[in-house]
């Protein structure tokens, strides 16, 4: 995990590996609707208690977990404390002006797992599937939108080209950053308009150079003729096997559980 970027595929030979990109996608798809329902937590504690059970399946260890929520740690926390001290119900603690609910510390504790779901779908999903699998699985599963006119096929390349190029960004905004500092920006500053400043030295020749690969990448694709066709062989050479059998049916009863 060391070094890994968000988006980043990672070789393996794990249960998730040998799935078909399409049972992934539907997986991600199901398991984020039903988490996202107001009135069935059951759903979204099965969808953890699945996603925990990924990770696992994946090798992922427990210090490359915590890596892996470390970026949202403080979201996680201002999440939780912000659900519990304002939503209002029965108090469970009462200190002068901040008050504990019992509602609050529930909603949290669903919001929380909610954010999980968010964002281990994505990146389990990235980790375990190259960007050209996810392509075709995207047009795969889309391919009967394109009878009624909608480009399936540009936005499933649009789709590929932005996944292989979310690690080189963020690579890249490293070496800026690193390079800042060795110049002196004050990143680690108590005054927030110098942190603000040495902010915007890395995001401006970060988005300057995100054009300019934007722009490379429309010449070469024109200059090899690029028409936006769905890869029919692409297609073709996907297949369901008996792990694509039972991820679907567990992806099923997730369904049925929500649905009564």
């Amino acid at each position: 995990m060391n070094g890994l970027k968000i988006g980043q595929y990672v070789r393996g030979n794990s249960f998730l590996h040998k799935l078909d990109p399409r049972t992934k996608l539907l997986g991600c798809f199901v398991m984020i609707i039903t988490s996202l329902l107001k009135n069935n937590t059951s759903a979204l504690y099965i969808n953890v208690v699945l996603l925990l059970l990924c990770i696992l399946l994946c090798g992922i260890k427990f210090k490359q977990f915590v890596k892996m929520v470390r970026p949202i740690r403080y979201m996680l926390l201002l999440t939780f404390i912000f659900q519990s001290i304002f939503i209002s119900g029965e108090k469970l603690i009462d200190l002068w002006v901040i008050s504990v609910s019992r509602e609050g510390l529930h909603i949290g504790i669903v919001t929380i797992a909610r954010i999980f779901v968010l964002y281990f779908c994505s990146i389990l999903l990235t980790r375990t599937t190259t960007p050209a699998q996810l392509t075709a699985a995207i047009e795969a599963l889309l391919f009967p939108m394109v009878r009624i006119g909608i480009p399936i096929n540009k936005f499933a390349t649009l789709i590929n080209v932005s996944l292989r190029f979310i690690p080189v960004i963020i690579e890249e905004a490293e070496t800026i950053t690193c390079a800042q500092k060795a110049r002196g920006a004050p990143f680690n500053s108590k005054s927030l308009i110098k942190k603000f400043k040495a902010i915007f030295s890395v995001l401006i020749p970060v988005l300057a150079s995100s054009l300019q690969r934007a722009a490379d990448i429309a010449i070469a694709m024109e200059s090899r003729c690029y028409t936006g066709e769905i890869n029919h062989n692409r297609i073709k050479g996907l297949s369901f096997g008996k792990s694509d059998i039972i991820a679907l049916g567990l992806i099923s009863t997730s369904i049925v559980i929500v649905l009564v």
